[in-house]
């Protein structure tokens, strides 16, 4: 296999996911914490709120595949330089960051369920495909937040994701 990729293992793909979330998670919260404005800190809690959902959703699969479920401290520590970077930034900016990086994401994602489907395995691509969405609906976010679209439209696509969701206004 000189030269070749390796295939996507589902193990690698639950710990990518949970890392994402982790990092994820410590970004927003660093977001909201140096928000001024209530409508900012409003849009950020939901997104957090996206990113805590979304980990614990994901701890089943990880315990039913064997991936430690573990946060080791260090692991929040790429959210430090971003939440530098990103909290001197206007509103439009940190949502620009976010259109910017979400395709890169649900690329990566999306490797993930198309190797569960080779492989056969309908649940672990369901899984997978489950990630996508949720990158999807930050991007869906995203895209509406940066055409100016009122905060109900903007949220809508996270709220879809959410089984615990945030008041709508502050």
């Amino acid at each position: 296999m000189d030269g070749e990729k390796r295939p996507y293992t589902y193990e690698e793909g639950l710990g990518e996911f949970y890392r994402g979330e982790i990092v994820g998670e410590a970004i927003y919260s660093g977001l909201v914490e140096c928000a001024k404005d209530p409508l900012e800190r409003l849009k950020l809690a939901h997104l957090l709120q996206l990113e805590t959902e979304t980990k614990a959703w994901l701890r089943p699969h990880m315990i039913a595949a064997g991936v430690s479920v573990a946060e080791p401290a260090a692991s929040r520590d790429p959210a430090i330089g971003f939440v530098n970077r990103l909290g001197a930034l206007s509103w439009s900016e940190k949502v620009q960051f976010i259109a910017d990086i979400v395709p890169g994401q649900v690329t990566q994602y999306r490797a993930y369920a198309d190797a569960a489907r080779a492989r056969g395995n309908a649940a672990q691509a369901a899984v997978c495909d489950f990630m996508v969405e949720h990158e999807l609906a930050q991007a869906e976010f995203a895209r509406h937040e940066l055409a100016g679209a009122e905060p109900a439209v903007s949220l809508a696509p996270l709220l879809r994701h959410s089984c615990n969701p945030l008041p709508t206004c502050v």
